[in-house]
């Protein structure tokens, strides 16, 4: 009967987890958000402004909150690796991108340096068996029941949301912000999760 009672309960709570992989992220007017289409993901902490680079010394660029609450930050794509997904589910991996070009020569993608526990750009959309640094994921905030389009990001190494999964290792957590001298950098190391908004990039601004 215990038996019974454990395999029921796992069963549930595997339904569930299969249920919220495949929610879609909306953003603050309840859309989907859309594979490739162009959103700021602003701070819904005050101050504090949408994502953006910061200037490094050298390249590539680590992936920053602005500090200025007015800045909608850069605009990001986001590209889920399960290629029949045309919007972004939740818990599924996907790259992110900042669409403009930089003065670096690396590619926008982001990816974890996970020496310094930074997020930082250079990454690759490589969909290869095994982990890599540049697969991410969007999750609901702790307290999203309140607030539905409430978000943190999560590093996960191996793919999740796809038919075969890259390898077995379970995502490392929600990415939070620490400050390294004028930059707020988005980081590994951090003791409070960041949690972000998405709002679509108007037509007239988007870059193409």
């Amino acid at each position: 009967m215990v038996f019974i009672l454990l395999l029921v309960s796992s069963l549930l709570l595997t339904a569930r987890a299969a249920a919220a992989a495949s929610n879609p992220v909306l953003d603050v007017d309840g859309n989907e958000l859309r594979r490739g289409h162009h959103y700021y993901a602003m701070s819904v902490m005050r101050p504090g402004g949408g994502l953006t680079l910061a200037p490094n010394a050298s390249c590539p660029l680590n992936v920053s909150r602005a500090p200025f609450p007015d800045y909608s930050g850069r605009p990001l794509a986001f590209f889920p690796e399960n290629a029949d997904d045309d919007t972004v589910k939740e818990g599924s991996t996907l790259y992110i991108m900042f669409p403009e070009p930089t003065e670096c020569p690396q590619s926008t993608v982001w990816t974890l340096d996970r020496k310094a526990g930074f997020v930082t750009t250079g990454g690759t959309t490589s969909s290869a068996i095994g982990p890599h640094n540049s697969r991410f994921a969007i999750r609901k905030a702790r307290y999203a029941s309140s607030q539905p389009d409430h978000y943190q990001v999560e590093v996960c190494p191996c793919s999740t949301g796809v038919q075969r999964p890259s390898c077995r290792m379970g995502c490392l957590g929600s990415l939070g912000l620490i400050k390294v001298g004028q930059n707020i950098l988005l980081s590994t190391n951090s003791e409070r999760p960041h949690t972000i908004v998405f709002a679509k990039v108007k037509p007239a601004t988007a870059t193409q």
